[in-house]
């Protein structure tokens, strides 16, 4: 059986580390102005367009409402928050061994295993700390401008936003223990983005993809999840991406000469 040895006191470490480098107030602002910009955005682009002169109507500018909103923001923190959780895990690992911390650390009375789960935990838990405020952004402003909706649905768009997320960061997480810099953790994330954007272009692998994921948060706060759409599915499928990739880690982090 292995076991976690020093978990707790690593976890500390990364969360303070994660507050003195200012990532957790960074990524935390980033989802916030996401989640401000977008009703905001959506709710008076025709306004500003009126003053540049009169509003094309085929634009459909006047017909923007809600869902335009929703679907902004959640194109957005998809975007923007699975950069951000590359950046956040590419040098977890691999900057550690680049700096020579990585055998001082070890070299103390703690466990691999606590290593790995303490740094990814850490990344997991900005993450989902940005995309709790940032969807109460959204949900506070789309009530202010549209009117309420539905905050245990929007809890749930949270969720399958944070699961969209920790999937590239699960997987750069694993090419941090596995490569010799941050620049090559970096690479192999910025090609898993490429690949699992991929998806949304093609509408029968979508489910197979974490972009299928936007689909079922956009339509969640709304008419909720419709028929051609397979939560339990595609959510799996994500699940098992963080999983496989975190069991990767901790199976070539074990072996690994520090």
């Amino acid at each position: 059986m292995t076991r976690i040895t020093g978990y707790r006191e690593l976890l500390e470490k990364e969360i303070i580390e994660a507050w003195r480098t200012h990532r957790l107030v960074l990524v935390a602002a980033l989802y916030i102005l996401l989640g401000i910009s977008a009703p905001v955005i959506i709710r008076y682009l025709p306004d500003i367009q009126s003053l540049f002169g009169p509003v094309n109507e085929e634009l459909g500018l006047g017909e923007l409402g809600l869902p335009d909103a929703i679907d902004l923001v959640v194109r957005n923190m998809v975007q923007f928050g699975s950069i951000a959780a590359v950046l956040l895990a590419m040098g977890s690992v691999a900057g550690e061994r680049e700096r020579g911390t990585l055998t001082l650390t070890l070299s103390k009375p703690v466990s691999r295993t606590a290593f790995l789960l303490a740094k990814f935990v850490s990344i997991a838990m900005v993450l989902a700390l940005a995309t709790a405020l940032g969807i109460l952004a959204m949900y506070l402003y789309s009530t202010l401008l549209y009117g309420a909706t539905d905050p245990v649905a929007w809890c749930q768009v949270g969720l399958v936003l944070l699961l969209a997320v920790l999937v590239p960061a699960s997987i750069t997480f694993l090419g941090s223990v596995f490569a010799a810099s941050s620049l090559g953790a970096g690479a192999l994330g910025v090609l898993s983005l490429v690949i699992l954007s991929s998806g949304s272009t093609l509408p029968t692998a979508s489910p197979w993809f974490s972009s299928g994921l936007a689909e079922i948060a956009r339509a969640t706060p709304l008419e909720g999840v419709g028929s051609d759409l397979d939560p339990f599915q595609t959510i799996a499928v994500s699940a098992g991406i963080v999983l496989v990739a975190l069991l990767l880690s901790w199976w070539r982090f074990r072996r690994a000469d520090v």
